[in-house]
């Protein structure tokens, strides 16, 4: 996995833009309920059961795992996430079970949960060997833990200008730490003591520059593909030219793994 500079979601208080990124994650809840609820259909907790949320946001999911008939504990390391948490449950009339921890220590004992889930976290975190060895430490034996990871590393984008188009793949998601962490689920599992590991990937095709908007600037893929020095300003400029040119005339091509879903047991 590659490790580069710090994004956002890496420290949340720190960058002083909790609120941006808050909003960002409400976006985000609507664009992904396909994935979201593929993850909720595969997971293997008994309903009734402890389930932890690592790295629960604002508490989307929190609300959900109360519908289903889970008693859920939620933990974030942003103390502003959390914040914000507790008063969407509490407008939604669900118990406020969270906490501000980091996923590398968790503050719970032994086999204190049934389940554990986490979304869009372990791109994030500096070392996500240590947050998996953690949730499988409070997990019960025959426990299970369901993730939802992107592979930024995977996008693909149809061009004339093959390495351009290369260069300014390489830059999306450059900012994140572990930018193709999805791809590695299966080893860092295993790795952090889990079994019966099962894998699902969502690609996903973009149709025009606007569709893929919603989740890739091509536009500041390319600016940071320059300043990175992968690609010279001209070049970058005849190829986002070309992209809008198939994006208007319906030849425009983008793929991307937007979801790799995996299931595990502690054992």
């Amino acid at each position: 996995m590659q490790t580069t500079t710090v994004n956002a979601f890496s420290d949340v208080d720190a960058s002083g833009r909790a609120a941006e990124l808050a909003r960002y994650l409400d976006h985000a809840d609507r664009g992904l309920r396909g994935p979201k609820d593929t993850l909720r259909a595969g997971f293997a907790a008994r309903s009734g059961g402890r389930v932890l949320d690592l790295g629960c946001g604002t508490g989307h999911e929190l609300a959900q795992l109360e519908r289903d008939g889970f008693h859920a504990v939620g933990v974030d390391f942003s103390a502003a996430m959390v914040r914000a948490g507790r008063e969407r449950l509490a407008t939604d009339g669900c118990p406020a079970r969270l906490a501000v921890a980091d996923g590398a220590r968790l503050p719970f004992a032994d086999g204190t949960f049934d389940g554990c889930r986490i979304e869009r976290v372990l791109q994030h975190v500096p070392d996500p060997v240590a947050v998996l060895r953690e949730a499988h430490r409070t997990l019960r034996p025959g426990g299970a833990i369901a993730i939802l990871e992107p592979d930024w590393a995977s996008f693909a984008l149809a061009a004339t200008d093959t390495g351009a188009a290369r260069a300014l793949a390489d830059a999306v998601g450059a900012d994140i730490a572990h930018r193709d962490v999805g791809r590695h689920l299966r080893r860092l599992l295993t790795q952090a003591g889990f079994a019966d590991v099962r894998i699902e990937t969502e690609l996903v095709t973009y149709r025009s520059v606007e569709d893929l908007a919603n989740i890739i600037s091509l536009d500041r893929a390319a600016s940071r593909a320059c300043a990175d020095g992968r690609l010279t300003r001209p070049r970058a400029d005849a190829l986002l030219a070309e992209q809008l040119h198939l994006s208007t005339t319906g030849a425009f091509h983008a793929t991307l793994h937007r979801s790799v879903l995996a299931w595990a047991t502690s054992v």
